[in-house]
């Protein structure tokens, strides 16, 4: 027997994103999770069969019912046993062994595991559509599969599972209310510049990326978060003006959106695997002046307080006329400022790892990581084709520049 329920607003957003480019490398998460310790293979394989039955997500179809696309909950999930891979596999190996068959949402696949032994333990990936995982559910699936191992052991049982609450539905005062919020909010923004080579959404979907890794050392992170309780902001603020800066720099916009996804877990669903998040898009004006950040603040803040709204009425609201660009917002940011637990399973510990995006969701992408003690890891991608090719090195420069700059002593005077 199966459970049908209205899908949620990012659900839908994935679901078209598949049926637009059907495989593509960017509906897809890969989480790596690292285990340490004599791992047993059988256990490990009997866990993770667990984890996915106990997930509603993982075991789920995505389906139209006339015009209405529809999640169906079946009691089993479809589950392949984990591959196998040799020591020492990275994470783009395991991509492209998990990622020669697409996913059938409609049938309900929409994850694949694989463990790679070694002689420390072994690492774990889980594949999974996008329409059924966010960040958060990295943490999720990683602590329920630490849980589920150890249960395996001493001979417990499965775990309860986890029944996802249906999607929310807004007042019609309230839906009115925050489109007229977010009407004024985006009133005449403009796209990103983008030269003469700006990608279509199908081509974004499709394409291959370049990208760069940097570190914001374990000094500037520690003045970073100073600044920012000086100025009682978020940490995300000051990083989120300094590649609003080296954007406005490398494009000569002074007036544009930045998407951020914003997790959107409440006491109901805050242990479960799926999807539960709104992408926001952030108006970035004027990123000059000793005032930036207290501005930009504001208006993350505004945004939040306007989150019930899904990004999807947002850009049909806001943005009404069609584009072969992605619409309100062609530059995304992530910030991953979650703790990354250690798990204890009987004599072995898992661990999730930080891990990228596997393909570009916007024109230029930049995801930063808190790794506690290690400072802050930033990942910035851009399409290979395109408006922003050759590019990558320019930006990361540009980015840290602004962030020294935002972080030098008086630069912030008279904001506090």
């Amino acid at each position: 027997m199966t459970n049908e329920r209205l899908a949620s607003a990012p659900e839908r957003q994935f679901w078209f994103a598949e049926q637009m480019a059907p495989g593509a490398t960017a509906n897809r998460a890969l989480g790596q999770v690292r285990i340490t310790g004599p791992v047993d293979l059988e256990v490990l394989t009997r866990a993770l069969r667990a984890t996915a039955h106990r997930h509603e997500a993982l075991r789920t179809a995505f389906v139209l019912d006339g015009r209405v696309l529809v999640r169906k909950a079946s009691p089993e999930s479809v589950v392949r046993p984990p591959v196998v891979l040799p020591a020492g596999t990275g994470f783009d190996e395991a991509a492209v062994a998990l990622g020669a068959d697409r996913f059938d949402i409609g049938a309900g696949d929409v994850h694949r595991t694989a463990v790679a032994p070694d002689a420390q333990g072994a690492t774990c990936f889980l594949a999974v559509h996008h329409i059924a995982f966010d960040g958060l559910s990295h943490e999720v699936w990683t602590r329920d599969l630490a849980a589920a191992y150890a249960r395996e052991l001493s001979g417990e049982g499965h775990g309860p599972a986890v029944t996802r609450p249906p999607a929310p539905v807004l007042d019609p005062a309230r839906r009115e209310e925050l489109t007229a919020r977010w009407r004024q909010a985006l009133a005449g923004v403009p796209d990103l510049p983008a030269g003469d080579r700006a990608p279509s959404q199908h081509e974004l979907a499709r394409a291959a990326v370049a990208e760069v890794r940097t570190v914001v050392a374990p000094a500037t992170t520690r003045a970073l978060q100073e600044r920012a309780r000086q100025h009682a902001v978020s940490p995300f603020a000051l990083v989120l003006t300094a590649y609003g800066r080296a954007l406005s720099e490398l494009t000569g916009a002074a007036d544009f959106c930045v998407g951020t996804p914003v997790s959107t877990r409440s006491a109901t669903d805050g242990d479960e695997v799926g999807c539960v998040l709104n992408t926001l898009p952030i108006r970035l004006t004027d990123l000059d002046g000793p005032d930036v950040l207290a501005r930009v603040w504001a208006t993350v803040v505004d945004a939040l307080v306007d989150l019930d709204l899904p990004c999807d009425e947002i850009v049909r609201e806001c943005r009404p006329r069609r584009s072969r660009r992605m619409p309100l917002f062609q530059a995304l940011f992530a910030f991953q400022s979650w703790p990354r637990t250690v798990h204890e399973a009987g004599p072995v510990r898992f661990r999730t790892v930080p891990v990228r995006p596997l393909g570009a969701q916007a024109e230029v992408q930049m995801q930063v990581c808190d790794l506690g003690e290690d400072g802050y890891e930033g990942i910035l991608q851009i399409p290979q084709d395109g408006g922003w090719a050759g590019r990558l090195d320019d930006l990361i420069r540009s980015f840290h520049h602004h962030l020294d700059q935002l972080l030098a002593p008086g630069a912030l005077e008279g904001t506090r």
